[in-house]
């Protein structure tokens, strides 16, 4: 059987990979990857978090969107957090129990396996229980680790179960989580359902409710993924898919319309000719994400509209030959803690999932026993009331994870990003390299690239919002980007404590019958073929 999987770390593409040998297929070795990372990297993904994903089935030549970001707690209510200066002085909404959106992971998961998974749910879990019973520890986890562990540690339960009360190993060293081990047994025998509905759920509950959170058992119980629609365009002969409002995927589309009607791909995507059109599309894009985008069920998002010709036209008309920068609309500083990885079968079959824990490993702690801690998903709703960003009972916020997938024939492409308000950029260039200049997969996603940035990591379109350049461009480019009022960072951030300030991207490409993988060496991303 010929397969792929590209994720960040090599153990866990390895994961999906004895999956996809068993027989399995893209669905099945994407929910065994998805398990595996929440074992080797449970800071960027977990049983706690959330994500989305995107599926090609090809039998039926039809994509599906699944959209498993967590909801808030149904007793949760603006009076519970302090409203001084709503965004960027938030604590309660970033720190501890009262954060936590009810995890949608293991239950995405679920449903995927439902729907598409071939072998049984009891394999699918196998490979993560094993990692559990300890795997090498690489280079960046063991710096990373290492680096976070004076916030992380002062929970008790994460000094004790993660940390052992001891250093993070060294590069080589072997890791293990028998706690974690324990948990995913239990899913493993009782089916996913059960840490929604068993033991792992009222333990959950009971943590929840002695940290000071109001995340309830009902909460858990009445959780459920949403079937999502994939809003697609047409372009340079291919369809480009994407998930709907609640997330950044239509912000991506209307991005690649808005370059389509100015040309761009007459322009080498390394010259500081296409990069100017590059960022002035994507502040208007990014700008009406922030103006309508919504995770909020009852809002209508004017998909139709923003993803129109006619609308790409207008705002093309905007741009001009110098940077310009727009009012802002929201102050909303958003965090960056995810991953994305991507699978395709020997049947053809395409998935990109993207998930997150945002800082909960950090800020929120493990749960007693458990072995994981939860998400603190709640810092992305505002706490002003005036906001439709605000936070409501049971409703998403909205989140910057679009994976896309792109059809031409019998050519798919599947791609998804970490990295905060970086992701709908990355995705945004990634893609055009294969698609308008004929890039494989695994160059697009190594080779340099460009990026804006608003403060740490916010919707860069305001004045402040500068320029983030990697190494690897003409030595005319910097220059040539200020003469056009660009204004180029001071300090280009490569990394801080393990964080990569340029996103992190991992794919798959069917060519010509043939399965290749990107992974991003930004991260330890990692590529197995078999």
């Amino acid at each position: 059987m010929d397969g792929v999987v590209s994720s960040d770390y090599e153990y866990a593409s390895k994961a999906g990979a004895q999956i996809l040998a068993k027989g399995g297929n893209a669905v099945d070795a994407a929910v065994s990857t998805a398990f595996a990372l929440s074992v080797i990297d449970p800071y960027n993904s977990g049983l706690g978090g959330f994500g989305v994903a995107i599926y090609y089935s090809s039998k039926e030549d039809r994509v599906y969107g699944l959209n498993f970001i967590g909801t808030a707690p149904s007793s949760i209510n603006l009076d519970l957090f302090n409203k001084d200066k709503p965004w960027e002085d938030y604590r309660s909404n970033i720190d501890g129990a009262l954060s936590v959106l009810v995890p949608g992971s293991v239950a995405g998961w679920g449903k995927l396996h439902e729907a598409f998974g071939s072998l049984k749910w009891i394999e699918i879990v196998k490979p993560a229980i094993e990692l559990c019973r300890g795997f090498p520890v690489t280079p960046r986890l063991s710096r990373f680790y290492n680096q976070v562990r004076q916030r992380a540690g002062r929970f008790k339960y994460t000094e004790k179960q993660f940390y052992k009360a001891k250093p993070y190993p060294k590069e080589g060293e072997v890791f293990y989580q028998e706690e974690l081990r324990n948990t995913l047994e239990i899913i493993s025998r009782e089916g996913w359902r059960s840490f929604y509905t068993g033991e792992i759920a009222k333990r959950i509950a009971e943590w929840s409710e002695r940290e000071g959170g109001v995340l309830r058992l009902e909460d858990l119980a009445s959780y459920e993924p949403q079937w999502t629609s994939t809003p697609n365009i047409e372009y340079n002969g291919y369809d480009i898919y994407s998930l709907p409002e609640g997330t950044s995927g239509i912000t991506v589309l209307e991005w690649i319309n808005i370059l389509n009607e100015l040309n761009s791909k007459e322009y080498s995507w390394d010259s500081p000719e296409f990069a100017h059109l590059f960022f002035e599309a994507g502040k208007l894009a990014l700008r009406d994400d922030d103006l309508w985008n919504t995770g909020k069920d009852y809002i209508k998002v004017p998909v139709s509209r923003l993803l129109s010709r006619s609308y790409a036209r207008e705002l093309a008309s905007r741009i001009k030959k110098g940077a310009q920068f727009y009012e802002i609309i929201g102050s909303n500083c958003y965090g960056s803690c995810t991953t994305s990885f991507s699978v395709a079968d020997s049947s053809g079959n395409v998935i990109s999932m993207t998930l997150t824990q945002m800082y909960g490993f950090d800020r929120v702690g493990f749960i007693h026993d458990l072995g994981f801690s939860l998400n603190n998903g709640i810092c992305y709703f505002s706490l002003d009331r005036g906001d439709k960003e605000r936070l409501e009972p049971k409703q998403r916020p909205r989140y910057p994870l679009n994976p896309i997938i792109a059809i031409k024939g019998k050519e798919v492409i599947s791609l998804g990003a970490a990295g905060g308000w970086t992701i709908p950029q990355t995705v945004t260039l990634t893609g055009l390299k294969i698609i308008d200049y004929k890039m494989d997969i695994k160059n697009s996603i190594s080779s340099p690239r460009y990026l804006m940035r608003y403060k740490s990591n916010s919707i860069p379109y305001p004045k402040g919002t500068v320029i983030e350049i990697e190494d690897g461009f003409p030595p005319n480019f910097i220059e040539e980007m200020r003469s056009r009022g660009h204004v180029i960072a001071e300090h280009t951030l490569i990394e801080k404590e393990g964080y990569n300030f340029f996103g992190v991207v991992n794919g798959v490409q069917i060519l010509n019958g043939r399965k290749m993988g990107g992974a991003d060496h930004r991260r330890e991303g990692s590529v197995v073929i078999l």
